[in-house]
């Protein structure tokens, strides 16, 4: 006979996911203390895309756009949970390295601050050739 209340079967559960749904949201929530923006999207903005941000990668709900100020970053609204947009300036961006697998061309951005990775896809990037280049990155 078991000594094991039943209500902790129901509990764990609950507790993981709610674990899961905290860990997801670190580095967003990293991210916007510092870069939350309130701008609209570009006018190139590109939505459900693939990318990672840290360590999560968004499969098909991460939405891009790039500006003249920076790289704007959102959450496709179903999936966003408060999470807010955000608007990483180029400056913001301190090394640059290819990131393929497999078939695609990917580039990985190493941020300043806070030291967190994104992962996108070439064709994301393309439009931001020239500001990367005024930041001193070399377009592979």
């Amino acid at each position: 006979m078991s000594t094991t209340p039943h209500w902790i079967y129901g509990v764990f559960p609950i507790l993981f996911v709610v674990g899961m749904i905290l860990t997801f949201r670190h580095d967003w929530s990293r991210l916007a203390q510092l870069y939350r923006t309130y701008e609209k999207p570009p006018p190139n903005f590109l939505w459900m895309e693939s990318g990672s941000v840290g360590l999560i990668y968004y499969k098909g709900t991460l939405n891009v756009g790039v500006s003249r100020q920076g790289l704007y970053l959102s959450i496709f609204p179903l999936f966003s949970f408060g999470l807010p947009p955000l608007l990483i300036p180029w400056s913001a961006i301190r090394k640059i390295e290819p990131a393929n697998q497999l078939f695609m061309e990917r580039f990985r951005l190493y941020l300043s601050s806070p030291d967190i990775k994104l992962i996108l896809r070439k064709d994301v990037l393309e439009p931001a050739k020239e500001y990367l280049a005024a930041q001193g990155f070399e377009w592979v």
